[in-house]
């Protein structure tokens, strides 16, 4: 760092989700396991696959980016299945981590083969993050059936159950769960963070205190609240955070964790959660009855139920009762 710099924010990396931290804080038993599981491929024998399952911002995807890195960097690939959904762009993704040279226009079957030739050359690892947003389940039993190592990981519990049974038993998954952070392992992430990227003395500790509460859980939205209250500051050429920075960071970092996810439903979704954001409550026949007449063609009951689903393990709508008795509310 230049000691001339008077900036706030000396390095924004290590405040954003890119950034690979060099010690993970708070998920030693999550990450013995996933090294259990995937160790054997150092020896070219077979690993566990894995299901990597919790919240948003709970440390999935840097904890498999962090151990893929580590050890299996010459044999391993990371898609982002709500950026590549589709079977052909998945094999695509893989191939070209590989420096296999593929334009994209190639028929599927032709990736299949290139694919095919790749792994009997090697022992591969494939990460598939955000795995319920493929368009369709074909790719894992392509995968599996090759003897593919898989680190599969969702914010959804039920992101899976919807796989036919002879996937699922190639799969033979086993499940780590990724909680949500208490407020005190979040202010230890938090502040390990500011060490690399802010200025010494630039936000004290009470703020990174408040930020760490703030995120409920969530340490992408922990970040978010520190960077944008460092930019602000900026903005205002001070020499360090104030409360007022930080309280502005955290209604825009929670507006923008909405805008995120909201970005991630489908279309039948998006009404349902419209409807729901004007009534903010509604019995669920009520809200399914609304939705029906909002859309030309709805979707059945049992589909609007997986959605609903979805969307309160996304954390945009929260559930009270069972059955015909539920009860949903918009997440403010």
């Amino acid at each position: 760092m230049n000691s001339n710099d008077e900036s706030i924010i000396y390095n924004e990396l290590p405040l954003t989700e890119a950034f690979i931290p060099t010690r993970l804080l708070h998920r030693e038993g999550q990450l013995r396991e996933l090294e259990r599981c995937l160790k054997p491929a150092l020896h070219n024998k077979s690993i566990e696959n894995v299901f990597l399952v919790g919240p948003s911002g709970t440390g999935k995807t840097t904890l498999a980016k962090w151990v893929l890195e580590s050890y299996f960097k010459e044999i391993s690939a990371y898609v982002n299945c709500w950026k590549y959904k589709s079977y052909h762009e998945v094999l695509k993704e893989i191939l070209l981590s590989f420096q296999i040279p593929v334009h994209g226009r190639e028929p599927t079957g032709e990736l299949v083969k290139q694919f095919e030739n790749l792994v009997k050359k090697k022992k591969v690892i494939v990460c598939l993050d955000e795995v319920d947003h493929l368009e369709n389940f074909d790719v894992l039993y392509i995968l599996s059936r090759n003897d593919v190592g898989l680190i599969l990981a969702s914010t959804r519990y039920h992101a899976l159950i919807d796989l036919p049974s002879r996937i699922k038993s190639s799969l033979a998954l086993t499940e780590i769960e990724f909680p949500a952070y208490k407020p005190e392992e979040l202010f230890d992430i938090l502040k390990d963070r500011v060490e690399y990227s802010f200025r010494q003395g630039a936000i004290k500790k009470e703020l990174i205190r408040i930020a760490s509460v703030a995120a409920e859980g969530d340490a992408r939205v922990g970040l978010e609240i520190l960077r944008r209250g460092g930019k602000k500051a900026e903005d205002k050429g001070l020499k360090e955070v104030t409360i007022e920075e930080v309280k502005q960071a955290i209604k825009e970092a929670k507006k923008t964790k909405v805008a995120f996810f909201t970005s991630k439903l489908n279309e039948h979704q998006k009404v349902i959660y419209e409807i729901l954001e004007k009534k903010k409550r509604m019995a669920s026949g009520m809200l399914y009855r609304e939705y029906c007449k909002a859309v030309a063609n709805p979707i059945v009951d049992r589909a609007y139920r997986n959605y609903m689903i979805e969307m309160v393990e996304l954390g945009l709508v929260k559930v009270e009762g069972k059955g015909r008795w539920k009860v949903y509310e918009i997440v403010a």
